[in-house]
């Protein structure tokens, strides 16, 4: 036997819905502070690739503090087998 019945009406499913995530003061500081700090150090001179140097070094250090305080194993494991891949010579020995 079959279960489709050709008269029924299908059953209604409700469109899937992802929570909204609300915004923590520290990432609204981060998005805003960076251009912010970034514009501010271009008006008094300082080359580009400097700033882009230490916002870079300040993102750095913020992820890495938010993913040991967050207990975040996972991701540390990730970016030391990043860095071990990367120093890591790719060429097969004797050549």
């Amino acid at each position: 036997m079959s279960p489709h019945h050709p008269g029924a009406s299908a059953p209604e499913s409700e469109p899937s819905r992802t929570p909204v995530r609300v915004l923590t003061p520290a990432q609204v500081a981060g998005i805003t502070v960076f251009p912010i700090l970034g514009t501010g150090l271009v008006l008094q001179g300082v080359p580009v690739d400097d700033i882009l140097t230490l916002l870079a070094g300040c993102g750095a250090i913020g992820a890495g503090t938010i993913a040991a305080a967050g207990g975040g194993r996972r991701l540390l494991t990730a970016l030391a087998e990043g860095v071990v891949r990367t120093a890591t010579p790719t060429q097969p020995p004797g050549k």
